[in-house]
Formats: structure tokens, sequence, C-alpha cells
């Protein structure tokens, strides 16, 4: 689940700790978490329809990465480390080849949860965006997140 913009597997588990609301005047941190919500909704939306993995790159972290296994009606959620960021994407479709487990690892969360709370935090975070400023819906990146949003198959 998506406990503001921490992804929250389990009371003992989560990661990020970027504070949601309200989004400050000045839009600070607004870079990090347009990146957070753009590539957790595409990777939501992917594990809807064709992947059974990915793999997202913390870009504010040299070394984080957030595994999302799907498997049934669930998805199993860990962080892992990687020192290797050299030539890696924002989202990966296959296991690194060299990595640890972080603090926790295959957190069992039930897919249509996942897949629901990533649906609503993410249009909770660009609704206040587009109140603070109609035009950020002319934004690429809003868009391509609202056409992943739009796109996930529960």
């Amino acid at each position: 689940m998506i406990k503001n913009v921490e992804l929250v597997c389990n009371e003992d588990c989560s990661y990020g700790c970027i504070p949601y609301l309200p989004i400050p005047a000045d839009l600070q941190g607004l870079d990090l978490l347009s990146t957070w919500f753009e590539q957790l909704s595409e990777a939501a939306m992917l594990l809807s329809k064709t992947s059974d993995f990915v793999i997202i790159n913390d870009i504010d972290s040299f070394n984080s990465w957030v595994e999302i296994q799907k498997s049934d009606e669930h998805v199993f959620i860990s962080h892992i480390i990687s020192e290797k960021k050299a030539g890696q994407g924002t989202l990966l479709f296959k296991p690194l080849s060299n990595y640890i487990d972080g603090p926790w690892v295959k957190q069992s969360v039930p897919i249509n949860v996942f897949l629901n709370e990533v649906i609503n935090k993410t249009q909770a975070f660009m609704n206040e965006l587009i109140a603070h400023n109609k035009n950020f819906l002319y934004v690429n990146w809003l868009k391509r997140t609202m056409h992943n949003i739009k796109n996930i198959d529960i």
C-alpha cells in the first residue's frame, strides 16, 4: 500500500519518507515526488497488464531499488541494494545481477490493494498539484502519469 508517498507493505516495512500533504507553496521537492509517482504508476500499469516483474530505481539514492514481483493475486515487494546504476534505466524488467537484500524482502500485498492504492494516491497527488496551478495539466510528466493510472487494469 502507499501511505502518503511511502510504499508501506506492513507496519515494519516501508520505503520513502517525503511528506505528502500539503504540497509546499514553493513546490519544493516536486521533482522527486513527480518522478516517484510517474515511475510507480508506470510499474503498476505494466504489472496490471503484461509484466510479472519490475524494479524501480530510486533517483534520490545512489544504491536503492524497489523490486516488485507479481504472482497470482499478490505482489511481493522488496527493498534491494545495488551499487551498479550506470547504464540502468528508471524501470527494469529483469533481476539485477549484483545486489543484496535491503531491510525487507518479498513483503506480500494483494495485487488489487496495491493497484488501487497507486491509482488513488497518484490521483490525489495530481489533484492537489493542479489545484496549485492548472498549467500542470500541460506538463509532459503529468500527462504520462495520468495515462498510466487510466490504463491500470484491476
